[in-house]
């Protein structure tokens, strides 16, 4: 299953359990049954703080989380991820019509390479097993399912291979001119470690032009941490992070809650729907004398017009290796497996078809022997 938050607005996020609806049925999440107890704990502070006083104290926290985001936000990671899936759409769904209007509930794994540097590139490379969608079911782990994503300056490039039943093998390439690169795909998981929630822009900065951002008076123990809490009004909605300043003000803990009208990721919620997302940090590491998260659970839930019809996701996601802030440059990070270096696509092997999009046109080519040989039907 795709996470392509461009392609629809039902991506990523949960928060504080399911609707009621949901509820009735007897569905709970991995958030719930993994969740801790929190016990409050008081800070201490001279005297209540006026508004404007809060403001600029919450603000000097969120001063710490970007130093936070900044310190971890070039590395190579290896990771494990686990997720399970629930949802129910229209039949006349545009993107989810495969499923009839009937609910669906499943399981997908994964393990993957994952590399970022930000405003430089970004490069995942994962295979998959389990339930990938109605088409794809039961893919056994000895014959995953391989996706990979590189987007640098000057290029994008995106490969699937499918071994199991109809064989895929496919890779598509395409020029781009513009220098600035955009937030990393939002995948559940990597992406509330990087600090995309639900949103485009990161949210140390969503927070910065918040309508409304205060910190607790009551701060609570999250995993046997003192966490300051912050609770925001945004445009994407309500926001209350926990932040922990023994593992250097990472997030412990993240809920995120939107209704029609905000935005999610660059749509709008639509009439009678809601957004609702979490993190929570299970895992903390130091790298190179640096607090890294490094595991965590992670979801959403949406609903589309009525409670009737929604889509879950819960995540398991685990980072197994990182390196922090490594020589991109030296190491070919975010290399162009066509032009540059074909091993930083490891299944780039003869006979994977290979589409080249230039100035809006496409030519299809073959990979042989290192070289794009020009399709026969072209």
């Amino acid at each position: 299953m795709t996470t392509d938050a461009k392609s629809i607005w039902v991506s990523e996020g949960w928060i504080r359990g399911r609707t009621e609806a949901n509820e009735m049925k007897g569905i709970v999440p991995f958030a719930v049954l993994l969740n801790v107890v929190s016990l409050p704990v008081c800070f201490a502070q001279a005297g209540r703080m006026t508004v404007q006083e809060n403001r600029a104290e919450a603000l000097k926290l969120v001063d710490k989380y970007t130093n936070a985001l900044d310190a971890t936000a070039s590395f190579i990671s290896h990771y494990e991820r686990r997720g399970e899936y629930r949802g129910n759409f229209p039949a006349e769904h545009p993107f989810y019509s495969m499923y009839g209007g009937r609910e669906f509930r499943y399981r997908m794994f994964a393990r993957g390479v994952y590399k970022l540097k930000e405003n430089k590139g970004y490069y995942n490379r994962e295979y998959n097993w389990g339930y990938f969608n109605e088409k794809y079911k039961n893919i056994p782990e000895d014959r995953p399912m391989y996706r990979m994503w590189i987007t640098a300056k000057g290029f994008s490039y995106f490969h699937q291979v499918n071994r199991y039943r109809s064989a895929v093998d496919s890779a598509t390439r395409r020029e781009s001119t513009t220098d600035t690169i955009g937030p990393p795909d939002c995948i559940v998981g990597i992406s509330h470690l990087l600090g995309y929630v639900d949103t485009e822009e990161r949210l140390d900065q969503v927070l910065r032009e918040a309508d409304y951002i205060s910190v607790r008076d009551t701060g609570e123990i999250v995993r046997g941490s003192a966490c300051s809490v912050i609770d925001a009004h945004t445009e994407y909605g309500r926001f209350s992070i926990w932040l922990d300043p023994e593992h250097g003000f990472h997030p412990a803990r993240i809920t995120h809650e939107a209704e029609q009208g905000e935005r999610l990721h660059d749509h709008i919620i639509p009439v009678g729907s809601i957004a609702t997302g979490y993190s929570d940090v299970l895992q903390f590491k130091q790298v190179d004398g640096i607090w890294v998260p490094v595991e965590v659970n992670a979801g959403f839930h949406r609903t589309m017009g009525s409670p009737a019809y929604y889509m879950d996701e819960d995540v398991h996601y685990k980072r197994t290796q990182i390196i922090l802030n490594p020589d991109h440059d030296k190491l070919g990070s975010f290399a162009d497996p066509i032009f540059e270096d074909p091993s930083n696509d490891p299944e780039l092997k003869n006979g994977t078809r290979v589409k080249m999009e230039i100035n809006d046109q496409l030519i299809r080519y073959v990979w042989q022997d290192g070289q794009l040989i020009p399709s026969i039907d072209e």
